[in-house]
């Protein structure tokens, strides 16, 4: 939920330009170092409650029967971080946010200031103490991570939604153990959203997956929904659900099949060779009110309206069940009644091509998926292909008019590169840098901001001659670089504040087994 249609980010620049960024770091979706040895998905091993005619059974339920919200099934989220998307709401553990009552879970947002922690819950540099954060409103966000995380199943909750300008509820699913790295590389499973209801003739929901690389690679697709009959969501209580089992999700408003997506549409840059990925791992569920935020402050331009609150969210029950005819796929199951959207999703980028044992990233010109960028402090690199004669003919001439920069070839997806055994290039310097004594030369591989093999030196060779480098992959993952996920495999600089005037040459850029 949080991460939304319309996420945004920040990136700082520095040596990680070179990286992939966004969408990690200090965000909504507890992405930063993820979840500390999480619990591991188990096969039921009973039913709570017999095989439906569906073949589902129900594994886990909260009917909210009793008197206090259940702490065995949920955890309550504290801060104020504006949820990735510049949200009003701080998210507070308080009576008169959530609490149980007549058997319904109440949810409600508040027109109050509050402060509290800046960070999400799970980054390693949370305090619950910290008061740095803030907002306009408090509301309640509400999480089964430790206490029920599944793979497949069918995801249930009956509701009644709130409304009003800047209104956002949601009932969704993020991954307990980010596998695949931040968001939205592990992925998100968004089984109900809806903003605004009732005002500027708002009356639909939203069901909506999240994958594809880092931000701003950040992909989804998804399908909206229109009660029948000229229903709002907002007037009474409807059942919202997703079927999901290996290679396909599935979303349901009263039983209503409305929309399907399948893994030819969805993909991960962290393990594109994964047909079902980031698909296929434990997720739990969270329950949310939001205020504002890029989505609903800015659907009818109306910001958030002060007077439509206080709002509530009004859950009667949550439900989990998994198919008995295969708990390991959650195939067998499947209900639909054939009218229903096949959204296509996204397709996966293509892999960059390999011949044999070799993968080439530069050879006289830069290879698809590859393309060189430079980053500088100030000044410039520039790159140009020159006819180098000899053997080499065309070859790539970098000359650096800054102290500060780094040249490199990316590609816009990450790759699983974990199969090369090494990252081989030839190299000719021409000119010296400035301090021709002191001179070295700086290598690195990058596996998407922060993730990086960190800086590999290298001898600067002698002038006017080619020199075949070979590094092993194995020291570069050593440095920390994830060879399962790397979208920069070359990035080259002579050492930092000794640049100015250095030209080189490289050529046969490429990746060996």
């Amino acid at each position: 939920m949080s991460t939304n249609l319309f996420r945004t980010s920040v990136f700082s620049l520095a040596m990680a330009a070179t990286a992939c960024g966004g969408g990690g770091g200090a965000n909504d979706d507890g992405d930063v170092g993820g979840p500390i040895d999480p619990p591991q998905n188990e096969r039921p091993a009973r039913c709570i409650e017999d095989a439906l005619n569906s073949g589902y059974c129900l594994v886990w339920a909260d009917e909210f029967s009793g008197s206090a919200i259940d702490a065995e099934k949920w955890s309550h989220e504290k801060n104020c971080t504006g949820g990735g998307n510049n949200e009003a709401q701080c998210y507070v553990d308080a009576a008169d946010n959530s609490w149980v009552a007549d058997d319904v879970l109440h949810i409600k947002a508040i027109r109050e200031d509050a402060t509290g922690p800046n960070l999400v819950d799970d980054d390693p540099n949370y305090d619950p103490d910290d008061v740095s954060g803030s907002g306009t409103y408090t509301s309640a966000r509400l999480r089964t991570k430790g206490l029920g995380d599944w793979k497949f199943g069918r995801f249930e909750m009956r509701a009644k939604l709130p409304q009003g300008q800047g209104t956002w509820p949601a009932f969704w699913m993020l991954p307990s153990d980010w596998v695949y790295g931040g968001w939205p590389l592990s992925g998100e499973i968004d089984i109900l959203e809806a903003v605004n209801l009732k005002v500027g003739g708002e009356d639909h929901v939203h069901g909506t997956l999240h994958f594809g690389d880092s931000w701003p690679g950040n992909k989804y697709s998804g399908e909206r929904y229109q009660l029948p009959g000229g229903l709002n969501p907002a007037d009474d209580f409807h059942t919202y659900a997703v079927e999901w089992e290996e290679g396909e999700i599935r979303w349901y408003v009263d039983g209503d099949h409305y929309a399907t997506q399948t893994s030819a549409g969805w993909y991960t840059t962290a393990a594109l060779g994964n047909s079902n990925a980031p698909f296929d791992q434990s997720f739990h569920l969270i329950l949310n009110l939001a205020v504002g935020g890029n989505w609903s402050a800015n659907v009818n331009d109306g910001g958030i309206d002060e007077g439509a609150f206080p709002q509530e969210m009004q859950v009667d029950y949550v439900r989990v069940y998994q198919c008995t005819e295969d708990f390991d796929t959650g195939k067998g199951c499947g209900t639909t009644d054939g009218d229903f959207v096949h959204n296509p999703g996204v397709a996966p980028p293509q892999a960059p091509d390999a011949e044999g044992d070799e993968l080439s990233v530069f050879d006289g010109a830069a290879q698809a998926p590859y393309q060189w960028y430079t980053w500088t402090a100030s000044g410039t690199v520039d790159f140009q292909v020159v006819d180098a004669g000899g053997d080499y003919g065309d070859v790539g001439q970098i000359t650096y008019n800054t102290n500060q920069g780094i040249g490199y070839f990316q590609s816009a997806a990450a790759y699983d590169l974990s199969a090369y055994t090494y990252i081989e290039f030839d190299l000719q310097v021409l000119v010296e840098p400035a301090v021709a004594g002191s001179a070295s030369l700086t290598f690195r591989a990058d596996c998407g901001h922060p993730c990086s093999s960190g800086d590999y030196p290298l001898d600067m060779p002698a002038l006017d001659q080619w020199t075949h480098f070979q590094i092993p992959m194995m020291e570069l993952a050593a440095g920390g670089l994830n060879t399962a996920s790397v979208n920069t495999p070359f990035v080259l600089s002579p050492a930092w504040d000794n640049q100015m005037g250095a030209v080189l040459q490289v050529d046969n850029v490429r990746l060996v087994k």
